[in-house]
């Protein structure tokens, strides 16, 4: 059942204001709601910057230089096309599971599971949220922060570097354990290389071939095992301060359900959301657009399947706000909107980020990275406008029509024309639609590839040249025969 709370804010002082000023109250509630997403998606854009492939690496030296720059950018889950393509389907698989769970059992109980979830995860999502805006504000003011780096190891060599921990004045005693790991290290390469992972059957007939496989194994097992990274954190003060923050507003939720601390949860998800997901060029950005504007319409208008989901619910799976009390509804109602409406499009508008500070560095190959340098930002500053202004257009008629409107219905065009404009009238088209992120790794094996296919032709017509020189030799020796 939807549950309507009573009208905390804005008080009856801004209540009378407003009437005095023949305003009326609800557009406070209104504003809440779009305030509220536009920074949720300000901060989150901004939360995913991080050294673009066009930028020189950060540099001590730089009056902007925070030592957070050197830090490598945070995992992140990387949705293609394919993933872009799936993202209507498997959410709606969720949304009428969730709907026809509503049915059949008392959404009670689903209440209960989901505020348990939101429980568990809340205190690190909050946490997240509080420590980014502590970070944001130590790097206005010149503050410095503690920052650990907590790295999961498999197979440590504890052994090889038991030496090694012996420290005098910062350094080690002595480097002989530290050059025995390396040793053996590249030992261990060196014979990887030689097994044959996949051999052929001729190979596995032969004797020798056998017994040299069995040789290398053995001199393998005898090695010490490789240390593996399993997981690493990189943990500030901050992040430490945050923590009981979260675990707060969470027990308060908890216990009182109030509509502010609801907010602040909610609102917390969607920024963490918002780092964790990315779409790596405009050409995928443009897919889930189209598809979750279909998914959107279809949902809303088609069925009370997303309606139902949303209003039965007291879950922070969106940002509310009190509307004041009317004669139809003395108690007063809830506006609401969906953080799907918040993290869908600040997943391509982050990119719009992203791109413009590419787009900054490509035009200034020489900078180093700084995350305090300021850049143009046009791309982004124009999709943002115009998600406001699709927001504002979605409330005006979900106002007026007293009808629950589909919000992408409105902000994916929005959002999406919006760069298409921005582009064609920069002359920036190719640049932008060309542009791909990837990550460190995808670009070194990149790079290989490249590397392999150039040197492959050159091998091919090395080859043919010794074919046709060995061809002449024969037709020569025929000739003098």
């Amino acid at each position: 059942m939807s549950q309507n709370l009573p009208l905390s804010i804005p008080s009856s002082y801004i209540l009378e204001f407003l009437e005095q000023h023949h305003v009326d109250p609800v557009l406070l509630t209104y504003s809440v709601l779009l305030f509220s997403a536009v920074v949720v998606i300000y901060c989150g854009s901004h939360a995913t910057l991080h050294r673009p492939n066009t930028a020189l690496p950060a540099d001590p030296t730089d009056p902007k230089f925070d030592p957070a720059d050197l830090s490598p950018p945070s995992s992140r889950e990387k949705l293609m096309e394919e993933d872009a393509y799936l993202m209507p389907v498997l959410g709606g698989i969720m949304l009428v599971g969730m709907y026809l769970l509503i049915k059949r059992l008392s959404a009670k109980y689903i209440e209960m599971f989901f505020n348990a979830y939101f429980a568990i995860f809340g205190v690190f999502a909050v946490a997240k949220s509080f420590g980014s805006a502590l970070k944001a504000i130590a790097k206005r003011t010149g503050t410095s922060l503690t920052r650990w780096k907590i790295t999961v190891v498999e197979n440590p060599p504890w052994e090889g570097l038991e030496d090694a921990k012996n420290t005098d004045n910062g350094e080690h005693k002595t480097k002989e354990s530290i050059n025995s790991v390396s040793t053996k290290s590249a030992e261990r390469e060196e014979l990887m290389n030689q097994l044959v992972k996949k051999p052929t059957l001729r190979q596995m007939l032969s004797p020798s071939f056998v017994y040299n496989q069995y040789k290398i194994s053995s001199q393998l097992s005898k090695l010490p095992p490789v240390p593996e990274e399993v997981a690493k954190w990189h943990i500030s003060s901050s992040d430490i301060l945050a923590f009981p923050v979260g675990l707060a507003i969470v027990i308060g939720n908890w216990y009182t359900q109030n509509w502010i601390l609801g907010n602040i949860l909610g609102a917390s998800f969607a920024f963490a959301s918002i780092q964790i997901l990315m779409i790596d060029s405009f050409k995928t950005g443009y897919i889930m657009l189209s598809g979750l504007f279909l998914y959107d319409i279809f949902f809303v208008f088609g069925t009370d399947v997303m309606v139902t989901v949303a209003t039965s619910l007291t879950v922070p799976i969106k940002l509310t706000a009190p509307r004041p009390a009317t004669a139809s509804s003395p108690k007063g109602s809830n506006a609401m909107l969906g953080l799907g409406d918040i993290i869908v499009p600040a997943i391509f508008l982050s990119l719009c980020l992203r791109f413009d500070l590419w787009n900054f560095h490509r035009k200034n190959p020489n900078l180093a990275y700084a995350s305090a340098r300021k850049f143009p930002k046009p791309f982004f500053n124009m999709a943002l406008l115009l998600y406001a202004l699709a927001l504002i257009t979605t409330i005006a008629i979900m106002h007026l029509f007293k009808t629950a409107q589909p919000a992408l219905l409105y902000l994916c065009p929005g959002i999406g024309g919006a760069v298409i404009v921005t582009a064609v009238v920069r002359n920036e088209w190719s640049i932008m639609w060309g542009y791909k992120e990837e990550s460190e790794e995808e670009k070194q094996e990149r790079l290989k590839e490249k590397k392999q296919k150039e040197e492959k032709p050159a091998a091919e017509c090395e080859s043919e040249s010794e074919t046709k020189s060995s061809n002449e030799q024969v037709v020569d020796g025929l000739d003098k025969s």
